[in-house]
């Protein structure tokens, strides 16, 4: 004998029907044992639009989120972008460029160094 459940999850929303076999029953007092975020209740049929919630014991029916309008893309009369300009942040910005050239120089001097400590490029 088998028994059909509405499973749901967490939130609630209606995930789809389930049934149970006989290993679903207690093997004392033969009662059906269903498993949680289920319930005998049948949901009533979807409107278009909407989902199916399960809430305070029973169904509902929850209007599903508008999905996001498109963004316009950007057209020839919007305003032009001011490159930045911020001198602290052009310091900055200049300081890493040059450190990251003496890491370079750095790396190159110690590939050199290494490839004479080996005895030259040969080796």
């Amino acid at each position: 004998m088998t028994k059909t459940v509405y499973a749901y999850a967490e939130g609630g929303k209606y995930i789809g029907e389930r049934t149970l076999d006989d290993t679903d029953r207690s093997p004392i007092s033969g009662a059906w044992q269903i498993p949680g975020n289920m319930t005998e209740t049948q949901p009533p049929a979807a409107k278009e639009g909407y989902d199916l919630c399960w809430r305070s014991g029973k169904w509902e029916q929850v209007e599903q989120p508008k999905p996001a309008a498109e963004p316009e893309p950007p057209t020839e009369t919007d305003e032009v972008q001011e490159p930045y300009t911020d001198p602290e942040r052009l310091a900055a910005f200049e300081a890493m460029a040059e450190q990251e050239a003496r890491l370079i120089v750095y790396g190159e001097r110690l590939a050199a160094l290494e490839t004479a400590l080996k005895g030259g490029e040969g080796k």
